[in-house]
């Protein structure tokens, strides 16, 4: 059995696994974004006080990435090195599958090994902490690995963890995961009809039953309402998605240039395809074409929905990926052109990864602190060891000595005031920080995590808030934001949905307002 043990892809995964946990510990330490980087903290520790998403707090995204935080805080406490252990080992798994499948197709030890280490710079780290975009992304690039076994294997077992594999990206986060869903399931019965082979259209379904099987039991037993989970996951995400697609102004500019690295790969693997169908008639068949196939779709999936969702720039880590399978591809194409080839697209995949790493993983530029300096960076000196190891530094604030004593103070505040609380912030941390529920109603805390007056969804979410608030006997609410609250701000966060005279207002601070619940019609 030893005799036949891989030791040369035994230390290069090793290695692999080594550098990608590390450089994606060491990135996501550095300076933060509040509003996404802090997103799943408390929601994670949320869920180890009772709390579950849909029910206790409202979502626009999947909830999956939360009960994975749980999980981290359960194994290795409530601290801010559990959180960079999440988004490190999924940086681990993608750099790791990457390099087995190039090995599957064939690439070489120096080259699958090489484009690895690319990935392992240019996947997670470029928001070093969990993120909502890059979840979804790279599990359904796991689907694709997973289909990409059963074709080459001819195992139609692996369709089934395809399947799996969608679906957590799905509830991970509906985009873009939903795209490639359609686009792989479509995909799944062409190559079970083609191949005759039903097998693999059962196991794929089997997978997505199973799972979906799962999520209803969890509904069940977590007390959670078939309608709240459909309106939070399908129906308003869905409606906030129609209002971006239809303010988008397309031009060539973010269609093209943005990402012209990556379009001259998928072209370059176009025209290859297409010379081998002209070719021969019967390349529709092979494997080599069913892989394309379906890696168009991923790769366009996931440029489609960076263009239209005007989110963080995450998907450069498609250039190395892209430039695997041309190397996967590059035996078609006749010996003369291919060794430039070749040479032409790693010195390009090392030029783009030096680029971007620079742009994203040293300069920070995907947390929008593009201004920041980050030498200005501190250690935070309260919270115990709770935060060890984050040196903070946020757009927010010329000065993060000021940010965080700002946070202090409020962190003050909440501790000192024993009632039944709700802190509604984009610094989603400090329940986790204080050890107890601060009831924040919403996981988001950007605009569109709060329908409008004109949104069809508005009173639903009115409901639910009230019932909130009623339901934990909530005595006072606290509004913490890094700049001066506006009227209009407090209108959108709480006033639109119940009354002024229901509260009391204690204008605490230009940056911390007070808000004590009183009796009235709509609280009772």
């Amino acid at each position: 059995m030893l005799k036949n043990f891989n030791y040369k892809n035994f230390y290069l995964i090793a290695l692999l696994i080594l550098i990608s946990f590390v450089i994606n510990f060491y990135v996501g330490s550095i300076g933060v974004f509040p509003v996404d980087t802090f997103i799943h903290y408390d929601n994670g520790y949320r869920i180890l006080l009772g709390d579950h998403p849909i029910k206790d707090y409202w979502i626009v995204h999947g909830f999956l990435i939360d009960y994975l935080q749980a999980f981290f805080f359960k194994i290795f406490g409530n601290f801010w090195h559990s959180y960079l252990i999440h988004s490190s080992l999924i940086n681990v798994f993608v750099t790791s599958f990457s390099y087995l499948t190039f090995r599957l197709l064939k690439v070489s030890y120096f080259l699958a090994f090489t484009l690895s280490i690319s990935i392992a710079i240019l996947a997670y780290p470029v928001s070093g902490t969990p993120f909502l975009d890059l979840h979804s992304s790279f599990f359904s690039l796991f689907a694709i690995f997973f289909a990409i076994f059963g074709i080459i294997k001819k195992k139609d077992f692996y369709w089934f963890w395809s399947s799996i594999s969608l679906c957590i990206a799905f509830f991970s986060k509906q985009v873009p995961a939903a795209y490639i869903i359609l686009g792989i399931s479509l995909f799944n019965v062409y190559v079970a009809v083609e191949k005759k082979r039903f097998s693999i259209f059962l196991f794929y379904i089997l997978g997505g039953i199973t799972f979906l099987a799962l999520i209803f039991l969890f509904l069940i037993f977590s007390n959670i309402s078939i309608k709240d989970f459909l309106l939070q996951i399908f129906f308003f995400p869905q409606s906030i998605g129609t209002d971006r697609y239809s303010s988008y102004n397309l031009n060539i500019k973010n269609v093209f240039f943005d990402f012209k690295f990556i379009h001259i790969i998928i072209l370059s693997l176009i025209v290859i395809n297409i010379t081998q169908i002209i070719k021969a008639k019967k390349y529709f068949k092979k494997e080599k074409f069913l892989i394309f196939i379906i890696l168009l779709i991923y790769s366009f999936s996931i440029i489609f929905h960076q263009i239209y969702t005007k989110n963080q720039v995450y998907i450069f880590f498609l250039i190395p990926i892209l430039t695997g399978f041309l190397f996967y591809f590059s035996d078609t194409i006749n010996n003369k052109f291919k060794k430039p080839l070749i040479y032409f697209f790693l010195i390009l995949c090392l030029f783009t990864t030096i680029k971007y790493n620079e742009r994203y993983n040293i300069k920070r530029k995907f947390h929008e602190l593009t201004n920041t300096n980050l030498n200005n960076s501190i250690k935070i000196n309260f919270f115990g060891d709770k935060l060890k190891g984050l040196k903070w530094i946020s757009p927010h604030f010329e000065d993060p000595k000021n940010e965080l004593r700002k946070i202090n103070e409020l962190y003050n505040l909440l501790k000192k005031d024993k009632k039944n609380k709700m802190l509604i912030t984009e610094y989603n941390f400090l329940s986790s920080m204080l050890g107890q529920k601060l009831h924040a109603p919403s996981r988001t805390y950007d605009d569109i995590s709060f329908p409008l007056k004109n949104s069809k969804y508005f009173q639903e979410y009115q409901i639910f808030l009230i019932k909130k608030i009623k339901s934990n006997n909530i005595n006072s609410i606290y509004i913490f934001e890094p700049k001066k609250i506006s009227n209009e701000r407090l209108n959108h966060l709480i006033f639109n949905y119940i009354s002024k005279d229901c509260f009391k207002f204690n204008d605490l601070d230009i940056l911390i307002k007070h808000l004590e619940v009183k009796s009235c019609k709509e609280l009772g």
